[in-house]
């Protein structure tokens, strides 16, 4: 599928999401409790190879924000749904390898590092229960659409500008997986959460999604 193709057909699949959420909190806001606030922390991500034969990713952080609509069920039940932008990734690192700048030139060994920076519009669906008045527990589906990948090499055993150049990739457009976490109220307006995003589809060169958030947010 070309680029272009994967840019329509992204903005379809948000269009419809975005559509079913605001339908469900419009129903549910005429006979429910219903806040909006917004919300923005940081988060640790990677990647995860269960099919690799070593573990060339490792965590990086970055930073989400955005904002949220909070459905009150029952007293103890409350749904979420929420939309965010993210800078998440992950760093790749490979030991002790061999390149050589020319036919004739002397192999060159050393470590190859890069920073993966990705882009991406999450939408969490999440049900809290809450165990007393100032702490729940969350779990529920999260939808992703990547909007850019970017690669920059930042250790390499070449001085070769073009393999070092930094590095736009096509990405894969789509994720989606589970998430699940737990947060405090400090005051009926302010609270902390933190969560982990379980990526459940198989990616581009065989990775999965791997992500710790840990951030604040404020009522209106």
């Amino acid at each position: 599928m070309h680029k272009i193709e994967k840019r329509l057909l992204m903005k379809k699949q948000i269009c419809l999401l975005l559509t079913l959420i605001v339908c469900a909190v419009g129903v549910k806001a005429q006979e429910s409790n219903l806040d909006f606030g917004f919300k923005g922390g940081v988060n640790y991500a990677s990647y995860r190879t269960p099919d690799a034969f070593i573990d060339v990713y490792k965590g990086k952080i970055g930073f989400f924000v955005g904002g949220f609509a909070n459905i009150g069920i029952t007293e103890k039940f409350k749904v979420q749904p929420e939309l965010l932008f993210a800078m998440q990734g992950a760093r790749f690192v490979l030991k002790d390898i061999e390149i050589r700048d020319g036919a004739n030139n002397e192999p060159k060994v050393g470590d190859l590092k890069k920073s993966i920076n990705e882009a991406t519009i999450l939408l969490p669906i999440m049900g809290q229960y809450y165990i007393n008045e100032t702490f729940y527990v969350e779990a529920g589906p999260q939808f992703g659409f990547i909007l850019s990948n970017k690669e920059k090499i930042i250790t390499s055993p070449t001085d070769d500008p073009n393999f070092n150049a930094p590095n736009t990739v096509d990405p894969d457009t789509f994720d989606a997986g589970i998430s699940f976490g737990a947060g405090y109220k400090f005051t009926e307006k302010l609270g902390l959460s933190a969560r982990y995003y379980y990526g459940l589809i198989k990616r581009d060169y065989g990775i999965y999604s791997s992500v710790l958030n840990i951030g604040m947010e404020y009522s209106l």
